[in-house]
């Protein structure tokens, strides 16, 4: 019983776009040259901060995923309880912020700022056009959160930030198009609703060949031919999830598609910017 319970939470918890968050910090955390201990330390704590939005998530839409049938949501589905679900997401917060001051004021700062934009999607701006806000300002936070757990504590430069927003605007219109039709019977407009599958699918593509792009072009440690081909394989994925988004009824792939191209890109942000930061 427990077993399953706990199984129902972690599927909660968005257990997919929660790790690869999590990994991504812990691989440009390596990159920027962090000790293996901040580096785990880091990796937890953006997880539990990824945990404790997903948690809310599936809390507050309780009502509209039951309403929609949702069979990917525990919670909808009654394997666990709206109340467990919901201080599941406050323990998980309270973790990430107890991690966070391991490092000092600053990190726990920003990962307050961090659980801030992330709830903010959750609570409100999921239903208007000012929904791409969280995505944008929450991946731009990552590496200044991850560089500030560093020995000596920096701001990374600002092309580095710039790539992870990008990375987090297209999360945003691929992890959404997939549900346009359950979010609009139920009241979600968020702006990849608003704009529509067309224009979303060349969001999705542009915001991440430009990541793609900048990064290889802002990090003078990257060899040619492994930022060449991490373009490459960034247009290829990003690509066929854009054509993939103008599909009838899009396919969930979408979303794992632009996780394999993030996943690209915070390569080649490890591999090139260490001596930026250092």
């Amino acid at each position: 019983m427990f077993g399953r319970k706990a199984l129902s939470l972690l599927g909660s918890t968005h257990p997919l776009p929660s790790f690869a968050v999590a990994i991504f910090a812990a691989l440009f955390g390596v990159g920027v040259g962090l000790s293996a201990d901040r580096v785990v330390l880091v990796g937890l704590a953006v997880l539990f901060q990824q945990f404790s939005v997903g948690l809310s998530n599936d809390w507050l839409d309780l009502n509209r995923d039951r309403s929609s049938g949702r069979i990917d949501k525990p919670a909808a589905q009654g394997s666990v309880s709206g109340t467990s679900v919901r201080n599941a997401s406050l323990i998980a917060g309270a973790l990430a912020l107890s991690i966070s001051t391991l490092f000092g004021w600053e990190t726990l700062v920003w990962m307050v700022l961090m659980l801030v934009v992330g709830w903010a999607y959750n609570v409100g701006l999921k239903f208007n056009g000012f929904s791409i806000a969280p995505y944008a300002v929450g991946f731009g936070i990552l590496p200044i959160f991850v560089t500030l757990a560093m020995e000596q504590s920096v701001i990374p430069p600002f092309w580095v930030i710039l790539v992870a927003a990008l990375l987090g605007v297209s999360a945003h219109f691929a992890n959404t198009l997939p549900d346009l039709l359950d979010d609009r019977a139920t009241g979600v407009r968020a702006l990849p609703h608003i704009l529509g599958q067309k224009v979303s699918a060349f969001i999705i593509a542009g915001t991440a060949v430009s990541a793609s792009s900048i990064a290889v072009y802002g990090s003078v440690n990257l060899a040619p031919v492994i930022g060449l081909l991490g373009l490459l394989i960034t247009i290829l994925l990003a690509g066929l999830a854009s054509l993939l988004a103008l599909k009838p009824s899009p396919p969930r792939v979408i979303f794992p598609l632009l996780i394999m191209a993030s996943f690209v890109n915070v390569v080649l942000l490890m591999l090139g910017v260490g001596s930026l930061v250092a």
